[in-house]
């Protein structure tokens, strides 16, 4: 197992290859993970070839509809043209050690090793062909003159011809991205059924509330009605802050308190043989006291129930 340090930011990835990462990586791939083929291709750019080029790896791949490709101009009319699985990249990193969250960017090997005629990693050679296409050799055979790569990696000058891959466990099948799209346009078919549905109803709610409006003689407009809304609001909102106030008043049952009056939007309270300071402190804890005072047994406060 390879140890991926701070002064090793890069590494080669060959299937079943296990590694160890504490820091960003650039994976550079093993051309066992990809089809690779130049192609004169009648167009002018990456985006126009790629839309054509799944079809010209048929004769050399079974199933091309799981696979992801990627272009690139090599002068006008030719293109290099990869096709690869993108999920049996993922695994490959995956079951490698290192975590996705650690990649910083995936490479072909084709694109990134070519100042290197041939080289090794852990004893597996790979040569470039006489068509400078970079190969695997199989198991046991040797080239002397492969240097050792792992040595030499972190020279490499990367080229901008990054893998478009996605780290996902599992790439969709067109059946189920069909089945999906199918299942999409059935709920949008309802949806809009329903928008007309509800449209309608809207339509009749709003008849029905005009002419229950004019049965009960309510105001026609929306700003007469919150008008109005308001002007009982107001007085709701004082009764439910004069109840507020006598339930803290009458919650301590020390107090005597003897009589309640509105005044306003003042609360006057009579208590009878109450110690003044006692009732004021109790009171003033929560509410504003606008008058205290005292008249024979009986202690008068007046408490104000808005505070502008």
């Amino acid at each position: 197992m390879s140890l991926v340090s701070n002064k090793n930011k890069r590494v080669f990835l060959y299937s079943n290859r296990k590694l160890l990462a504490d820091t960003k990586v650039d994976i550079i791939l093993s051309p066992e993970f990809y089809w690779l083929r130049v192609f004169d291709i009648p167009v002018k750019n990456n985006t126009q070839a790629k839309n054509v080029v799944a079809t010209l790896f048929e004769d050399i791949v079974d199933n091309t509809s799981d696979l992801s490709y990627q272009v690139f101009k090599l002068e006008d009319g030719k293109y290099m043209c990869y096709a690869y699985s993108n999920k049996k990249i993922y695994e490959a990193i995956k079951n490698s050690g290192i975590s996705t969250s650690l990649v910083n960017a995936v490479y072909f090997a084709q694109n990134e090793c070519n100042e290197f005629k041939s080289f090794r990693v852990d004893g597996i050679n790979f040569v470039y062909t006489d068509d400078d296409i970079l190969v695997k050799l199989p198991k046991g055979v040797r080239d002397d003159e492969a240097i050792n790569l792992d040595e030499k990696i972190n020279s490499i000058n990367l080229s901008s011809n990054k893998v478009d891959i996605k780290f996902y466990s599992n790439v969709l099948s067109t059946k189920y991205i069909y089945f999906i799209v199918a299942f999409l346009a059935i709920v949008s078919f309802f949806n809009i059924v329903k928008v007309f549905s509800y449209s309608s109803s809207a339509s009749n709610i709003d008849e029905q509330i005009t002419s229950i409006k004019k049965k009960s003689s309510l105001p026609s407009s929306s700003f007469q009605t919150k008008s109005i809304l308001k002007k009982y609001k107001s007085k709701i909102d004082l009764e439910l802050r004069k109840r507020e106030v006598l339930s803290y008043i009458l919650q301590d049952k020390k107090f005597n308190l003897n009589s309640i009056l509105l005044e306003k939007d003042r609360l006057l309270l009579v208590f009878e043989n109450e110690d003044k300071n006692k009732v004021e402190k109790y009171i003033s804890k929560k509410y504003k006291i606008s008058s205290i005072n005292t008249k024979n047994v009986f202690l008068n406060v007046r408490i104000k129930l808005w505070i502008n």
